[in-house]
């Protein structure tokens, strides 16, 4: 402490004051004679020392080590500091002794190793847990990393946000779950996940990485809690306010949390500022009013670089009644924050006051070019001047977006209280129809062009916008614009189907496809539709569904001349009986549609045909004309510049399956891997499912039973992820095959059974691999006993969908990642 002292230029009687300490206190400090500071001191020293915030850490790391009777070495530095990617703090922390001290603690020990920091938005929970985690950061020699979820739109995102933090790449044959838990699990890291409420159903996926990564804590900050085993909750509250019973002096006031809080924003803004006897009684009235809220305080702070602490309270005052005599059911807390916003929402321009009420209607976050299509220039201002006025008055966050592009976001606490303006301004229905016809034009451009090679960054940005296009959808629907929604939906088939949401998708085109919808569509758009319902259907393994629809679309599309409709419409049925086990039906129907694509000159469809076609004639045992088709497919795809696309990924996955019906193990490998990379690039679902239960039937026949057995898990999650009942079939046969190699003959047994509910999509696998199958369960039941065999596979015929998946991966069913819907 003296170095700091001395470094500052303080003598130990202005570091005293500074601090609000005795001399004695900070003598006894400097000499030793005291080895056991409070947390509170410590931060009361660290604040008047000014340190940084690498010093701060390493100031508090001693005084910890001293109160648990450890010699810090002489030498002690940051010199070696562990790796972090907490953000560099624009502004000391302000109080939070005790809720540090707590969560340290807590941090400190064996378990809990989920700590959730729970609290309303502006209470200050993302400050405190990155202050924590900078306090604690050493005990943790692989680091601390932040995940800013904010900006992630979707649950399913959750695993991608965090390998992208943690810098783990997607690697060929891995998943990129496996892939995380493969990297935490022989490290001792803190995670911190920042604003967890809008991801939720991610929750069971922390628990399982820390069921499978000992040396994992993880810290979250959310409204709400996770409520996931294990987890230990830490409400934070407001900070404390000036109390009312009694007389205070100046020195109580300028000790309490939020009058500091306050008094530092403004010294931010205005160096000169001081808490004295004519400003204090405003000041104590301000922090009382606004209950202690950080962000309602430092909203507040900002405004004294013009206005004077009474002025600043009158007009606040006037706010309170206006916006919270209309919600008085809300919690008091509640009602001064809502009032601090709309008071800075009054202080802007009438011209920002528009374009902030608008931003509302983005869920998830926006781009510029988002923002100049939906709000349009209000007045003299345009958007970026707008939205830069906004950022500098802390209402928008920027964030770095796609490519490096900047993204907005605006805090759910702020949305929530513009969604209120515009609905009073009578602008929420224009806006809304102007938000859904720019989410609209984003997926068809989308649709079109996911069959060149931009289709990776159009899927990207479709993933970073699935919070809007979603709310354009429900908005669609709510409103019963069937029309725009199914064509919206209809836009998005491809998307949904590559992305592994297909019930989702699906239930999207339900909710759309009705008798008054179908009437207002073109015949060409009518085909479509029904389509791609049918043939999400079919994925999800309902036939029933599927063939009805996909007949009603062929039939549609022949009556009214609609050559492409016809063609892909016969692709989808052959397909969705290629998936149930109908091979022998499939054949004539995939010709035709080739027939008609070449003649019509669609190349893309012409390539995907064929690689389904080939795969087909596969299973049937015509491996030549086969691997001819295959080959050609895959030649047709890079012809039209899809090296990379989806037409090229599949042509190399069937090429891997027909390699493997052929015996043919090394060259399996390598197409699955090639295969496998880029349906990672185009985060298709199916495709890296498919290949990874390749790549471990490769395993399997060299006798690398637990390769084989992590691959075949790996595929069987992301067929689970993306409800994918061939998927989940290609691996859970092989998982039955594993467990009876290994001894594990009654959940064999389990499985066994499982698998029998799923009908006759077994017969969709390769012939070689379904006879390995038919003679491991064989050789099961005659290990195992009829009796016992037929009363584990009775079991087993009884579990529903997440059961089989839980007693597949041996994990509890609570833990199961979340699905995607």
């Amino acid at each position: 402490m003296r170095s700091h002292r001395v470094a500052a230029g303080l003598s130990q009687e202005r570091l005293a004051e500074r601090a609000r300490l005795s001399l004695r206190g900070i003598s006894d400090l400097e000499r030793g004679a005291r080895r056991s500071p409070r947390l509170e001191t410590v931060r009361m020293l660290s604040d008047a020392l000014n340190l940084s915030q690498e010093d701060r850490v390493l100031f508090f790391r001693v005084a910890r080590s001293l109160a648990d009777g450890q010699q810090p070495q002489a030498n002690e530095s940051l010199s070696k500091p562990v790796p972090s990617s907490l953000p560099v703090p624009p502004t000391s922390l302000v109080g939070r002794v005790h809720e540090i001290a707590t969560i340290v603690e807590l941090l400190d020990g064996a378990s809990p190793r989920l700590i959730t920091l729970t609290g309303p938005g502006g209470v200050g929970k993302t400050r405190l847990a990155q202050e924590a985690a900078a306090v604690v950061a050493t005990a943790f020699p692989d680091g601390v990393c932040l995940v800013a979820l904010a900006s992630v739109a979707d649950h399913s995102l959750v695993v991608s946000a965090t390998a992208d933090a943690l810098g783990v790449r997607e690697t060929p044959g891995v998943s990129l779950r496996a892939a995380l838990e493969r990297f935490l699990r022989s490290k001792r890291l803190l995670l911190v996940l920042d604003n967890f409420e809008h991801v939720l159903p991610a929750a069971p996926g922390v628990a399982v990485l820390l069921s499978t990564c000992s040396g994992l804590k993880v810290l979250t900050t959310s409204r709400v809690p996770l409520r996931v085993q294990g987890e230990r909750q830490v409400p934070v509250s407001p900070l404390g306010v000036p109390g009312t019973g009694r007389q205070l002096s100046l020195a109580d006031v300028a000790r309490t949390e939020a009058v500091q809080l306050f008094v530092a924003r403004v010294q931010d803004v205005r160096p000169d500022f001081a808490l004295n006897r004519e400003n204090v009684e405003a000041i104590v009235e301000m922090c009382r009013r606004l209950d202690g809220l950080p962000l309602a305080l430092e909203l507040a702070a900002v405004r004294v670089k013009v206005l004077t602490p009474h002025a600043l309270l009158r007009r606040l005052e006037r706010s309170l009644p206006l916006l919270t005599g209309g919600a008085q059911d809300l919690p008091t807390r509640h009602q001064a924050l809502r009032a601090t916003i709309a008071w800075s929402y009054d202080l802007l321009s009438p011209e920002e006051q528009v374009i902030f009420r608008r931003l509302a209607v983005f869920v998830g976050g926006w781009t510029l070019e988002a923002a100049e299509a939906v709000v349009a220039p209000v007045g003299a201002l345009d958007i970026f001047e707008g939205l830069s006025s906004l950022v500098d008055q802390s209402l928008v966050q920027l964030v770095e977006g796609l490519g490096g592009e900047p993204r907005y976001l605006m805090l759910e606490t702020l949305r929530e209280f513009a969604v209120e303006r515009l609905d009073d301004c009578g602008e929420a229905d224009d806006l809304g129809r102007r938000h859904a016809d720019y989410c609209l034009g984003l997926a068809e451009a989308g649709s079109a062009n996911l069959a060149d090679a931009a289709q990776s960054d159009w899927r990207a940005q479709l993933r970073a916008e699935q919070g809007n296009i979603r709310t354009a959808l429900a908005w669609l629907r709510d409103r019963e614009l069937t029309h725009d929604g199914l064509r919206l939906a209809t836009a998005l088939g491809g998307f949904w189907n590559m992305h592994g949401t297909n019930a989702e998708g699906r239930a999207w085109m339900e909710a759309f496809l009705t008798p008054t919808a179908t009437t207002e569509l073109t015949a060409g758009e009518r085909v479509a539709a029904m389509r791609w319902t049918g043939a999400l259907a079919g994925l999800e393994g309902d036939r029933v569904t599927a063939e009805a629809r996909l007949r009603e679309s062929l039939a549609l599309a022949r009556r009214v001349g609609d050559k492409r409709g016809i063609y892909t419409t016969l692709g989808a049925i052959a397909q969705a009986l290629l998936h149930g086990g109908e091979v022998g039906g499939s054949t004539a129907l995939f010709d035709e549609g080739i027939a008609l694509a070449r003649e019509h000159g669609d190349r893309r469809e012409t390539a995907n045909l064929l690689a389904n076609l080939a795969y087909a004639l596969g299973l049937q045992g015509d491996l030549t004309r086969a691997e001819t088709l295959a080959a050609e497919s895959l030649a047709l795809a890079r012809s039209y510049g899809a090296t990379r696309g989806f037409e090229a990924t599949i042509a190399m996955m069937f090429q891997g399956w027909l390699a493997i019906m052929g015996g043919a193990d090394d060259l399996a490998e390598e197409r699955f891997k090639a295969a496998f990379a880029l349906s990672r690039e185009l985060d298709a679902k199916a495709v890296q499912s498919a290949t990874l239960a390749g790549l471990a039937e490769v395993a399997l026949s060299r006798g690398q039973v637990d390769e084989a057995a992590a691959r075949y898990r790996e595929g069987l999650v992301l067929g689970w992820e993306g409800d994918l009942p061939l998927s989940v079939v290609a691996n859970l046969q092989g998982l039955v095959r594993v467990a009876t190699s290994q001894g594990e003959l009654a959940r064999a047994a389990r499985l066994a059974g499982a698998l029998e509910t799923f009908g006759d999509v077994i017969r969709a696998l390769p012939g070689t691999v379904v006879r390995k199958y038919e003679a491991d369960v064989a050789h099961l039941r005659l290990t195992l006993g009829e009796d016992a065999f037929t009363a584990e596979s009775g079991l087993g015929r009884t579990f529903g969908p997440a059961e089989i998946v839980a007693e597949a991966l041996a994990v509890d069913e609570r833990f199961l990642p979340p699905l995607d819907t």
